[in-house]
């Protein structure tokens, strides 16, 4: 059975064993930074939208509109969430669906291998060569040629479970025209090739003029604020994961969130982290 769930204003469905409601209860920053830096972003672009990548069922969405209406496009493939995330869409308002997985065209996803666990999901076992039973993939760019209204959003939240660097790097054009403040993912548990991946991503964002990085721990806790110098201690990061992953037995933090921040938004990257700090500090 379904459960109710509030955000902000929103009561959503939540399915019954949708993790968000228990872990908020015990972690109360979990999954809440999206919100006040979406309250920042339009503030400084009152007229913008958001594009929600691994929409899930709608909360992210919710949380986007908390302290104020912002058009969100929520792009979400996984057939397990849908019917959820169109309830929650029609309690929301404002908001649009794009039922596709981001991926590169021509890929394809099987349904029977997505990895749903507790209200989340991962394809990254699920990509598959193209056959008539699956989901096909579908860029960036052509789904916003179909919703042309998001094009130029300045907010775009990724959260895919282990896919997040194969859609930054496969979007890096469209990412680079648009120069969104990015609310991403950063886990390195789900492929071999996963550290990497991400230095990649984090590579290919420097070199489009992404300058600035806020980490977050997988609580929601503030942990540093990074620059595009900074590629060293991301790989002090990776190798934090790591250890929390293979050698301390069980793990305490296992991913991050970061936000990145292009040259034009420094201020909203400032005005975020002196807003963390004084938080902390009072």
């Amino acid at each position: 059975m379904p459960k109710e769930y509030e955000i902000g204003r929103y009561k959503i469905l939540l399915p019954d064993d949708h993790a968000l409601d228990r872990y908020q209860s015990i972690w109360h920053r979990y999954d809440t930074a999206l919100g006040y830096i979406a309250q920042k972003v339009i503030q400084k672009y009152p007229a913008t939208t958001a594009i929600d990548i691994g929409a899930n069922v709608g909360d992210s969405a919710a949380l986007i509109q908390k302290y104020q209406e912002m058009p969100v496009l929520c792009v979400e493939g996984n057939p397990a969430f849908l019917e959820y995330l169109r309830h929650n869409a029609s309690i929301i308002g404002n908001t649009e669906i794009a039922e596709y997985f981001v991926g590169t065209d021509g890929e394809s996803v099987d349904v029977h291998l997505i990895h749903n666990v507790s209200g989340t999901a991962s394809i990254v076992q699920a990509v598959v060569p193209n056959n008539d039973s699956i989901i096909k993939t579908k860029s960036l760019e052509k789904i916003l040629q179909e919703y042309s209204r998001f094009q130029n959003s300045k907010l775009l939240k990724i959260d895919t479970d282990g896919f997040d660097f194969e859609i930054i790097q496969s979007s890096i054009d469209v990412i680079s025209d648009m120069e969104p403040i990015i609310y991403f993912e950063y886990d390195i548990s789900f492929t071999p090739t996963a550290e990497d991946d991400a230095l990649q991503a984090l590579g290919m964002l420097c070199e489009v003029g992404y300058e600035k990085f806020i980490v977050y721990d997988n609580f929601g806790n503030y942990l540093l604020s990074l620059s595009e110098h900074d590629y060293e201690k991301f790989i002090d990061l990776n190798a934090y994961l790591l250890s929390n992953r293979l050698k301390s037995g069980t793990s305490a933090v296992y991913y991050f969130d970061i936000c990145a921040f292009a040259n034009e938004d420094i201020d909203l990257y400032e005005h975020l982290r002196f807003q963390e700090i004084r938080m902390l500090l009072s």
